[in-house]
């Protein structure tokens, strides 16, 4: 009698299984059993399994893989009824040191698809096929399964066109598997369906795994996310610890219901971007997608180039989500790696590289990341506005009380608004607008150098003219920036200044005139070592700032302005401090020596004159042998030299006794100075009070101030 089609495919199966040969796949072969014979391409599966790369932080990617292959699965599948996909999470109920809910070791995926047919069957025993490729299969799936994990189980019931009934293949799939051991019996069903359970969960993919059925639930969608876009997307659920959760609801309610779709176009591909806000309280990035064959693969956190993006959002209704953008392109099904890890194109680095490619033209990550940032600050233009509003108002309240000299970039503010962080800080916002000026005087200094060379190629004055007027008008605005903030140290210095000669309410004392001495001008320095902005000589006379040379408290010996021996300088423990330079268009046209006492001093006697310890410094002056830039000695009537002395103290009432019998000494109409010219030394004096050096720095300075608005109290 002749068997049955049934009885024919097992008496073949058993066959290959008697001789244990290494199968080679029979095409046409009804149940995808293996026949024997000459040896055909031998392939390494333990090999496979090691230079498969899964980064750590995708720990899912197995998982996703195998509910992928259950998606194809029932899109095989020829019946119309509904689908289901199943995972099952299972855990190491074994861990009971945990305090919450066990580790996870493993999932199990059941699926109502076609099962292990003989075109899939063979597909799964070939390395590298290409049996899925026009749906992005790579052939590396179920090796991803061993990476990750120690073994998988499977159980598949599947039906064939020249047979009878339904066929079960149940096998174990390791780094030992070999297709022999994976038969196919007849059994008693009438649907067919996979389970593929993922065992022994490895490290580091298993500590880097999410916990709970939400969050996978969450990863799983953003991977597969335009598959639950397609009408005949199947029924999705999480089954965990008695409980279950439909993927299909979370996706309804988190993602599909405020989704949006742009479509774009780089150098003729066409790229569409999908957008999703995601109302789901523990996810907090915003990201955007690259998607292959509607699997995402890698992103980019948008923050980085949306800075508004650095936290939650809240639309109109107060509604706090986060925005995810997936973008998808046959340009990126065709440069996927095979791990599905990421994509063979360029990046920022390499763009500007000229690589020939075999797929057509490049097209950069960068650029298509432009793109899509476009369309995505498109679908959030209301929330941002709201944001970039609420800066605004920081913004300019911080300029306008603490940093007048930005008050030139408020016309401009819209244009880089948008790039400072919604929570910044006011070092964030110095920064940031500190940043902006200097690259606007940047650009203006450019702009300036181009005009001018380009002004004998103008033929139209009048054009010429236009330009170079509109130039200046920005100029001056960023040189008003900069005197702004010029002034704005002023005020911190008289700060400063104010507290130097104020008694110290802890102790009582006053601080020692060294405290003055440094904030005008750094000690044991001289002006060859110090930069402008380090001098304050302002305080004392705005005459002082324009000098040729400085020494601050370093004996006359070791001054390289001229040749003098003499090693004087007061002892530190005398509070004598002195400063001497010359001024004028030469180095010697005029002697300037500034002498500071400590505050509140009151027992000068005649021989401890302040001003005769002067005249003799700028005798010690007269008497050096000046020296050029090159070290050439300079012949001058160096006794003929102007001298101007300052004396900056307190004047008490001991001082006020030596100075009555001073040459010339006149005290000044506020009583809070004195000044005169001492004939026989030929020496112009001052003595000013602490109280005045601050009062008339204030003075000469307020209506800066008042301008700037940052007077203060003063």
């Amino acid at each position: 009698m002749k068997p049955s089609k049934m009885e024919t495919a097992t008496i073949r199966l058993s066959c290959a299984e008697k001789y244990n040969k290494h199968p080679v796949m029979h095409v046409g072969s009804p149940l995808g059993h293996h026949g024997w014979g000459r040896r055909m391409f031998k392939s390494n599966l333990k090999g496979q399994v090691r230079q498969t790369l899964l980064p750590k932080w995708r720990p899912l990617l197995p998982l996703f893989e195998a509910v992928v292959n259950a998606f194809q699965a029932i899109q095989e599948s020829p019946r119309r009824a509904s689908h289901h996909v199943v995972v099952e999470i299972e855990r190491d109920h074994t861990d009971l040191l945990r305090d919450d809910r066990p580790q996870i070791s493993g999932f199990k995926i059941t699926d109502t698809g076609v099962g292990f047919n003989a075109e899939n069957f063979d597909s799964f025993n070939t390395s590298y096929s290409d049996y899925k490729l026009d749906r992005g299969g790579k052939g590396l799936g179920r090796i991803m399964w061993l990476k990750a994990f120690s073994r998988v189980e499977i159980d598949s019931v599947f039906v064939t066109p020249d047979s009878d009934g339904a066929w079960r293949r149940a096998f174990t799939f390791n780094e030992g598997y070999t297709p022999g051991r994976a038969t196919a019996n007849p059994v008693a069903a009438t649907s067919t369906g996979t389970s593929v359970r993922l065992v022994g969960f490895k490290e580091p993919y298993r500590s880097e795994c999410p916990d709970t059925a939400e969050q996978i639930a969450h990863r799983l969608i953003e991977h597969i996310l335009l598959l639950f876009l397609q009408k005949d997307c199947p029924m999705v659920d999480i089954h965990d610890l008695g409980e279950r959760l439909s993927v299909n609801e979370v996706f309804e309610r988190d993602f599909k219901a405020l989704a949006s779709s742009h479509t774009f176009s780089l150098n003729d591909v066409e790229f569409k971007l999908h957008g999703f806000r995601i109302m789901a309280p523990r996810v907090s990035k915003h990201r955007l997608v690259y998607a292959a064959n509607c699997r995402g693969v890698v992103s980019d956190n948008l923050k980085a180039f949306i800075p508004n993006l650095s936290g939650r959002l809240n639309d109109s209704e107060g509604n706090s989500f986060v925005y995810l953008a997936v973008v998808q392109s046959p340009y990126l099904d065709l440069r996927v790696n095979n791990a599905r890890t990421d994509f063979d194109i360029n990046h920022e680095e390499d763009a500007e590289v000229d690589q020939p490619s075999l797929l057509g033209e490049e097209i950069s990550r960068s650029e298509i990341r432009e793109a899509c940032v476009k369309h995505v600050q498109q679908d959030l233009a209301d929330t941002i506005q709201e944001i970039n509003a609420a800066k605004e108002a920081r913004i300019i309240a911080y300029v306008e009380e603490e940093a007048p000299q930005y008050k030139i970039l408020m016309r401009y503010l819209s244009e880089f608004v948008s790039q400072i962080p919604p929570a910044a800080t006011k070092a964030d916002i110095e920064a940031s607008l500190h940043r902006e000026l200097f690259q606007r005087e940047v650009k203006m200094k450019q702009e300036g150098s181009r005009i001018i060379k380009e002004a004998d190629k103008i033929e139209n004055y009048e054009e010429y003219q236009k330009r170079i007027s509109d130039f200046m008008n920005k100029y001056n605005e960023l040189g008003v920036s900069a005197l702004a903030q010029y002034v704005g140290h002023r005020k911190i210095i008289l700060d400063f200044l104010d507290r130097a000669i104020s008694r110290d309410q802890g102790n009582g004392k006053y601080p020692l005139e060294k405290a003055v001495h440094h904030l005008v001008f750094p000690m044991r320095t001289t002006s060859e070592d110090i930069p402008y902005y380090q001098q304050n000589l302002w305080l004392i006379d705005e005459r002082l700032t324009y000098h040729s040379f400085i020494s601050s408290d370093v004996p006359f010996s070791q001054m390289g302005a001229f040749d003098c021996n003499s090693a004087d300088r007061p002892d530190m423990f005398i509070f004598d401090r002195k400063i001497a330079f010359a001024e004028g268009e030469q180095p010697i046209s005029s002697i300037v020596v500034v002498e500071f006492k400590r505050p509140q001093r009151n027992d000068y006697k005649a021989n401890d004159n302040p001003l005769s310890q002067s005249f003799d410094m700028i005798e010690n002056v007269r008497a050096g042998k000046f020296l050029d830039q090159k070290g050439r000695p300079i012949s001058v009537a160096s006794d003929q030299i102007p001298a101007y002395c300052y004396v900056i103290c307190d004047i008490t009432p001991s001082l006020q006794k030596v100075l009555l019998d001073m040459d010339g000494a006149e005290i000044t109409p506020d009583r809070q100075g004195y000044y005169g010219y001492h004939r026989r030394r030929r020496v112009y004096y001052e003595v000013i009070d602490y109280n005045k050096l601050l009062r008339d720095a204030q003075k000469r300075n307020r209506i800066f101030f008042e301008k700037l608005n940052i007077l203060g109290n003063r």
